[in-house]
């Protein structure tokens, strides 16, 4: 079954379960309800236990993976005209860790001369390999989709070959982003070649493969 169908499922499922319980709990009032404090007592401490262990179980059942989610938040924007849309294709990269929180950053060849593009976010982790996930990210083909007003990254549509980035880099520093030292998210650098790029942005020339 295709993740649509999974959550179609799901949520029919959980709209049955919540209608049986809703159900159980008048028939349960309406016969218990001339009965003793004790016995009232004894069958509120079932049904809640019950209630909480099926909850418990609705919370870990099947759900719509992160990126359905996000292809429906897509095209909600792109409904509305609010989604920018960027191919690009890259040959190299090379990845600049973090310095706080802000998420990683990798600088990217784009072919044919077209300049190093700049990436960095936390969205970025979703395509990483952390916790044994494949990498997804960098790769020779992809397309980053923004909301057109506010600029931020919706999503990253990966394809191609995937590309090994071929440095870490040394974060960026406190005084690099107080002066503005910082590309933007975005930003396509034309006034320096990649190698010399990688180069600077590297104290100590330690390759990844």
């Amino acid at each position: 079954m295709n993740e649509s169908g999974v959550g179609v499922r799901s949520l029919l499922l959980r709209l049955i379960i919540a209608s049986g319980f809703a159900a159980s709990a008048v028939v349960a009032f309406v016969a218990f309800r001339h009965a003793g404090v004790a016995v009232n007592f004894l069958v509120l401490f079932t049904y809640l236990s019950v209630l909480i262990v099926v909850i418990a179980v609705m919370l870990n059942y099947p759900r719509l993976s992160r990126q359905v989610m996000v292809n429906d938040f897509a095209d909600k924007l792109e409904f509305q005209n609010l989604l920018q849309s960027t191919r690009f294709v890259a040959d190299r990269a090379f990845r600049v860790d973090e310095f706080a929180d802000e998420g990683p950053h990798y600088f990217l060849e784009l072919e044919n001369e077209g300049g190093i593009l700049h990436l960095s976010g936390t969205y970025l982790y979703h395509y990483e390999p952390i916790d044994g996930s494949p990498r997804n990210f960098p790769c020779t083909h992809f397309t980053v989709r923004r909301h057109a007003q506010l600029g931020y990254v919706v999503d990253l549509i990966c394809g191609g070959l995937i590309i090994e980035p071929e440095v870490e880099a040394p974060p960026y520093s406190a005084s690099d982003f107080e002066e503005h030292r910082v590309p933007k998210d975005g930003a396509i650098l034309r006034d320096i070649d990649f190698d010399s790029l990688r180069l600077q942005r590297t104290a100590s020339k330690t390759y990844l493969h």
